[in-house]
């Protein structure tokens, strides 16, 4: 008698799990105020609690200063400021204590200040899509994509955009 092996997969099967890794795609989720957000994981080096920041004359508004992430000075970003979040939009506290999701190439990355830390979330491709014309209080040049879930929007950034130095004719803008 032949005993069938059903550990073994089946022919076919490969391709199928193959084809759902590559049609989706994983990102990296937080929260500021009311909105939820994400990053592609690939653009993600690290994540980390708060970490103590170094204030720097004469940056520009959304930057916060630096910190500093085992002997590497980092830029730390204010997503809010950064976006054009108004005071309205999140929950505004005199010692909240910001996280830093740590992005871009890893020779000089930086350190962007969240409120809240999510998950990792796979999302189908085809879930995805450019993003509407207006997102209330965000600044849609920082939108790359969004995606609509049960109960609210996830809104994907531009990693490039949101680390990208302003061009000093817009900075009164």
């Amino acid at each position: 008698m032949v005993q069938e092996n059903n550990n073994l997969p089946v022919e076919g099967e490969k391709n199928l799990v193959e084809m759902s890794i590559s049609d989706t795609a994983q990102f990296v989720t937080f929260h500021y105020g009311k909105h939820f957000f994400g990053l592609p994981i690939d653009d993600v080096i690290e994540i980390n609690k708060a970490l103590d920041i170094t204030p720097v004359p004469m940056a520009p508004a959304y930057v916060s200063g630096v910190v500093n992430l085992r002997g590497q000075i980092l830029t730390a970003i204010d997503l809010a400021k950064r976006i054009g979040l108004s005071a309205k939009d999140f929950k505004v506290s005199e010692k909240k204590e910001l996280h830093n999701v740590i992005m871009g190439n890893r020779e000089e990355p930086v350190s962007l200040l969240v409120e809240e830390i999510g998950d990792v979330m796979s999302i189908p491709k085809d879930k995805i899509s450019p993003p509407p014309d207006m997102i209330e209080g965000i600044n849609l040049k920082y939108v790359d994509q969004v995606c609509k879930l049960e109960s609210r929007l996830l809104i994907i950034l531009n990693s490039k955009s949101l680390e990208q130095a302003e061009n000093n004719k817009n900075q009164g803008n």
